[in-house]
């Protein structure tokens, strides 16, 4: 896939950020603090993107996409990231960092020599952050293309949801504005230029991304890369709630510009998995023949190498048995991540089963209480 992409102006994410923060309504005390600090570093950005654009842009465009990607789906907490750094250990892969997704504008500007500088500073002040589940981030490790568009203040992103999280209803239809041509082409043009950007910066090689909304967007990646393939994970919906619940108190909370009390927190988790998993369910069907695999998250963390080995052959991706040490190293990294403990409750699970009855049955084969018994329950 090889065009000229025209790129958007540079005052645009400005822009976009106004006309969000005007749509969305009322803000909280605390979000009119972070609006200030988010206008500040859209703006102080502008010079420094203009340069990277000057040196970049030119040669992103005429990038040449020329092997379908490969995409990990699933819902937040599934075990996405898991699975993302594991298979990244596949240096045929190419992909988004951290440091890339942190400075979207500037990442090929400054080069290593700012994320060496950034690593440091994290490193010496043992920076650790919530969604890292209190590990220190590496900026090399691969991180989700979606959140590169957010910190650009892209347009043609769902995870506006997380900065007004009040109207979310209104993100989850985030994927059906894609059926609009001209909003599918906007969209494609934004998410081609960020793709375009890792294939540029990993000297063509194959990408493997990793985005929670790709799980709805199926019918639409397709159409952009028909021969993509697909590994879809899944986890608990029990704990997955908990999970989700809890990255939203500890995380989504200090950087979102409205205030949501927990019952919305929890209306907001319920809802958004539904329409997720309804829309996988609908649309996993037009994935071709031996392009998609779908794992448990939970069988992957009980014999990670067997469930590697699957996605390889069932992906038909050569040279397993090569990878095996690379993967067995990664292995021994991850040790250091740290899943959070919580507190189950009877109350909390009959919500979760209420809602969720027929995920839970999806999951593994078994009724709401046969799932429970391993549970201890207050």
């Amino acid at each position: 896939m090889k065009n000229q992409l025209k790129i958007m102006p540079l005052h645009a994410p400005v822009i976009t950020f106004t006309q969000k923060v005007l749509a969305a309504g009322k803000l909280s005390a605390k979000g009119w603090m972070l609006l200030v600090v988010y206008y500040i570093k859209l703006i102080l950005v502008m010079p420094c993107a203009l340069l990277q654009r000057l040196f970049y842009a030119n040669k992103i465009g005429s990038t040449n996409i020329a092997e379908d990607p490969t995409f990990i789906i699933g819902h937040y907490r599934s075990g996405t990231t898991y699975l993302h750094k594991l298979m990244a250990a596949d240096e045929r892969f190419g992909y988004l960092s951290y440091y890339d997704i942190i400075c979207p504008n500037t990442s090929l500007l400054f080069g290593k020599w700012l994320q060496q500088v950034l690593q440091f500073i994290i490193n010496h002040l043992k920076l650790k952050t919530a969604f890292f589940n209190n590990v220190v981030p590496a900026l090399n490790d691969p991180a989700e293309e979606e959140r590169f568009l957010i910190n650009k203040a892209s347009a043609y992103t769902d995870y506006w949801r997380f900065v007004f999280p009040l109207n979310w209803k209104e993100w989850l239809s985030c994927s059906q504005l894609l059926n609009n041509k001209i909003y599918f082409q906007r969209w494609k043009k934004e998410y081609l230029y960020v793709l375009k950007l890792a294939t540029y910066k990993h000297k063509g090689k194959q990408l493997l991304l990793k985005s929670p909304p790709n799980t709805e967007r199926i019918r639409y990646l397709l159409q952009l890369f028909p021969n993509a393939k697909f590994i879809y994970i899944s986890r608990d919906p029990y704990h997955l709630f908990y999970s989700t619940r809890n990255l939203w108190y500890k995380a989504i909370r200090k950087f979102c510009l409205q205030s949501i009390a927990d019952d919305q927190i929890e209306n907001v988790v319920f809802g958004h998995y539904v329409h997720l998993m309804e829309q996988y369910e609908k649309d996993k069907a037009l994935i071709p023949a031996g392009n998609l695999v779908e794992v448990r998250y939970e069988d992957l963390e009980k014999n990670a190498i067997v469930i590697l080995q699957n996605i390889y052959e069932g992906l038909h991706l050569n040279g397993f048995e090569l990878l095996q040490k690379r993967f067995i190293a990664q292995l021994q990294k991850e040790k250091q991540y740290r899943t959070f403990e919580y507190e189950y409750s009877k109350e909390t699970f009959k919500k979760i089963e209420v809602h969720w009855a027929k995920y839970i049955y999806q999951w593994n084969n078994k009724t709401a209480d046969a799932v429970t018994d391993t549970y201890v329950l207050n």
